[in-house]
């Protein structure tokens, strides 16, 4: 049974089942700030992966956050051992933002009485609060696949959106303490805190194909520091550390910051929020750096920007050409990595150079 707009209106405790990828969970967040406020006086859980729970909490919004571990059961054993936890949490409603019938199946097995989303994946029957994928939602920006959620809600609730909305906001305010560990951590390098630095974000944890070659990014780094007369801080995760060396052996003068690896994802926002520009990949990173309120260049090769280019007033990209692009392999199987090898470090330091001048 459909629950009536009074059901919805007044949820004392809600889920919200968060996506699973550091760059929705960034594009989601205008969605999720959208749901706190229609729900001001609601008590706010967000469920999600471990690795993504500082993030999350470092939004403000939820009230607690219910975590899993992605490696260590797989999704057919995972809703049975989650369905206890979420059944314990006295949940009035289930907000789904993310698409898969995992999460529909185990708010349903929890006995959640309203389960709110899309009703793809062949989970129609598992919702009883269902939000039409129209066409017009499909054909813009993810960041609005979430706020479709909310506003679907809202119109529900109160008959429609209670007021016109200006470009949804994608970015976290940090607490001092964030940002005073951030000094710490750049404090402990060599770096001059009084001269303007740049990050640059060369890794791609779930596609090698995403990255721009290494010699690329040390060339990068050198224009920065001689034509800029900048300092270049190296971010990413322990797993990238070793491609940060590397990098940064192939620079002229080695004078460059790793900080992959010490620099936690919410500490590396930080970083970023003091730094003059992000450019990264087309990963995680890039949209860690408009959450971080940073100036952000992302390098597109294999894939297009599109739908889930990094979002915001601040975000800029930088497309490569090539016959075979885009292809969405995760290891290029073309010699030379054409699209990539063809955004010269020159292009990018011009790239950089418009946008601050904007």
């Amino acid at each position: 049974m459909t629950p009536n707009c009074k059901d919805l209106s007044f949820p004392s405790r809600i889920v919200v089942r968060g996506t699973n990828w550091v760059g929705d969970t960034i594009l989601s967040l205008p969605a999720a700030k959208a749901l706190r406020r229609i729900f001001s006086s609601s008590y706010m859980v967000f469920w999600v992966a471990s690795s993504l729970a500082p993030l999350v909490k470092a939004t403000g919004i939820p009230d607690d956050v219910i975590t899993f571990d992605v490696d260590s059961i797989g999704p057919l054993k995972r809703p049975f051992l989650m369905k206890g936890q979420l059944a314990a949490g006295g949940f009035n409603m289930a907000v789904l933002f993310q698409n898969a019938f995992e999460s529909a199946f185990t708010a349903w097995l929890a006995g959640i009485p309203s389960r709110v989303g899309y009703p793809t994946d062949l989970r129609g029957p598992l919702l009883n609060v269902k939000v039409p994928l129209t066409g017009e939602i499909r054909n813009k920006h993810q960041v609005f696949y979430y706020l479709g959620i909310t506003d679907f809600l809202e119109r529900r609730i109160n008959g429609s959106e209670s007021s016109p909305r200006g470009l949804p906001d994608c970015s976290i305010s940090l607490d001092d303490d964030t940002m005073v560990q951030a000094g710490h951590l750049l404090s402990a390098t060599d770096m001059d805190l009084h001269r303007p630095f740049f990050c640059l974000c060369p890794g791609s944890v779930n596609s090698e194909a995403k990255r721009w070659p290494g010699d690329h990014f040390a060339r990068l780094a050198e224009l920065l520091v001689d034509r800029e007369d900048a300092q270049v801080v190296f971010l990413g995760s322990p797993k990238e550390r070793g491609l940060v060396e590397e990098i940064i052996s192939l620079m002229r003068t080695p004078t460059a910051v790793n900080l992959a690896g010490k620099a936690d994802m919410v500490s590396s926002m930080a970083v970023m929020n003091r730094s003059k520009m992000v450019i990264s990949n087309d990963t995680g990173s890039a949209h860690l750096a408009v959450a971080a309120a940073a100036p952000v260049l992302t390098i597109f090769g294999p894939t297009s920007p599109g739908a889930t280019a990094p979002f915001g007033p601040n975000a800029h990209i930088i497309q490569g050409k090539a016959d075979c692009a885009p292809c969405r392999h995760f290891v290029c199987p073309k010699s030379g990595h054409r699209c990539m090898r063809s955004i010269e470090p020159e292009a990018v330091l011009r790239k950089i150079e418009e946008i601050a001048k904007r």
